[in-house]
């Protein structure tokens, strides 16, 4: 069964804000590159990573919608539940569990989104944000974040290669101090698209035809 997937922490995000700063790039390496920036009236710094892989797109939606083996590859999820689907539209709505370093108590999110993919270009967009914490129940296991909203876009280039783009703003709430998270903010999205390096080609996901996604 199909399942769309948002990433957590390190989902899936794109953010644009006319009064944000400047990218400052905070790491490159391993054919991933990774911006942070400060964003006003906001405590965590906003990112922005990207890497270009070869895959279809197909193969891309594919690893996303794979909810059930999300925790391979996206850095620090512990489990992604589907709460709803609509094909139709390219809606989703999913519970997503991150796993936070002890002694930090575990977080989680319900976020919803939905994919699209340009007539014209065919570069693929998946939006998504979190929603308010009342509109699921709260579990004592975790602390709910209250604020996340980003993206992934897939850029089909030549040679059956694709850019890669994720954008991420959210806030982990609790008393986990901001100047602590700014610190490390960098490192989810760059262990994150490391790990959709290395599972990206495995046969699951390139022979994936899927009837909402065309190929360029």
């Amino acid at each position: 069964m199909l399942r769309f997937l948002a990433c957590s922490l390190f989902a899936i995000f794109l953010l644009s804000s006319a009064h944000a700063a400047d990218w400052e790039l905070a790491v490159d390496s391993h054919d991933v590159r990774v911006w942070t920036r400060a964003v006003p009236d906001y405590p965590i710094r906003e990112i922005r990573a990207e890497t270009t892989v070869k895959s279809t797109l197909n193969g891309l939606v594919a690893l996303l919608m794979d909810t059930e083996n999300a925790a391979r590859w996206i850095y620090r999820t512990d489990r992604i539940d589907l709460l709803k689907r609509d094909d139709a539209s390219g809606s989703f709505l999913i519970h997503v569990m991150t796993d936070f370093p002890w002694p930090l108590t575990d977080r989680d999110a319900v976020v919803e989104g939905r994919i699209v993919q340009a007539a014209d270009t065919g570069m693929i967009s998946v939006s998504s944000r979190s929603l308010p914490a009342s509109s699921y129940p709260a579990s004592t296991d975790f602390v709910r974040m209250p604020d996340m909203e980003g993206s992934w876009t897939f850029q089909p280039l030549a040679d059956g290669q694709v850019k890669v783009v994720m954008t991420m703003r959210a806030n982990p709430g609790g008393n986990i101090p901001a100047a602590v998270v700014n610190l490390i903010i960098h490192e989810t999205p760059y262990r994150t698209l490391r790990g959709l390096r290395k599972v990206i080609a495995e046969p699951r996901y390139q022979n994936a035809k899927l009837p909402q996604i065309r190929e360029p």
